[in-house]
C-alpha cells in the first residue's frame, strides 16, 4: 500500500495550485473589465437620441458632440459630465485625468480641435518615474471635420453641475 501522507500532500499541492490559478485568472478578468484601455475603439451601438436633451436640440453641434463623447467613450477617463479625476499615476497635473470644465480658458477653438485630432500624452511629474498609463488617443482617423467641430462645441459647453459645486464648498468648510 502506498504512503497515505504522500498522496494527501500531492492532493493538497494540486488543490492549492488550482485555486491559485482560478483566483488569479479571476483577478485578471476583473482587471480587464475595469481597465479604461478598452475604450479606445468606438462603440458599434447607434444612438438614436441622447438622453437628457430636448428633441428640438438634437441637430445642434453641441448635441452631436455629446453623442460623440458618449459613443467614443470619452467618459471612461473624463467622466460622464467632464469631471475627470481618473487616476493616471505620475501624470501632470496631480496624477489624475483633468476635468474638461475650463477648456475655454486654456484653449482656443482651433487649438482644441488640434488636440482632438493629434491626441495627447501627459507630462511626467517625476522624470525618473514610470510613464503615465493613460494617453488621449488621436481621433484624426475616426472624426470628420464636422464631428471635430461638434465635439469641440460640446467640450466648450461643459460646466460643473450645481451638485458637485455644493459638495466642493461643503468639503472646504471646516
Amino acid at each position: 500500500m502506498r504512503d497515505k501522507g504522500a498522496r494527501n500532500l500531492v492532493f493538497l499541492v494540486v488543490f492549492i495550485g488550482a485555486n491559485l490559478f482560478s483566483f488569479y485568472g479571476f483577478l485578471a478578468y476583473r482587471a480587464r473589465l475595469w481597465s479604461p484601455l478598452w475604450a479606445i475603439q468606438p462603440t458599434e451601438k447607434e444612438f438614436t437620441s441622447v438622453p437628457g436633451l430636448a428633441a428640438d436640440g438634437e441637430d445642434s453641434p453641441t448635441a452631436r458632440g455629446r453623442r460623440l463623447y458618449r459613443e467614443f467613450r470619452c467618459a471612461v477617463c473624463h467622466g460622464p459630465s467632464g469631471e475627470g479625476g481618473v487616476k493616471n499615476p505620475n501624470a501632470d497635473p496631480d496624477g489624475v485625468i483633468p476635468n474638461l470644465y475650463d477648456l475655454a480658458d486654456a484653449f482656443t477653438f482651433s487649438d482644441l480641435k488640434g488636440k482632438l485630432l493629434k491626441g495627447a500624452h501627459p507630462a511626467k511629474v517625476e522624470e525618473s518615474g514610470p510613464e503615465p498609463i493613460l494617453d488621449m488617443p488621436s481621433w484624426k482617423e475616426a472624426f470628420s471635420e464636422d464631428e471635430v467641430d461638434a465635439m469641440a462645441q460640446y467640450l466648450f459647453s461643459l460646466k460643473p453641475s450645481l451638485v458637485s459645486e455644493k459638495e466642493e464648498k461643503e468639503e472646504e468648510e471646516p
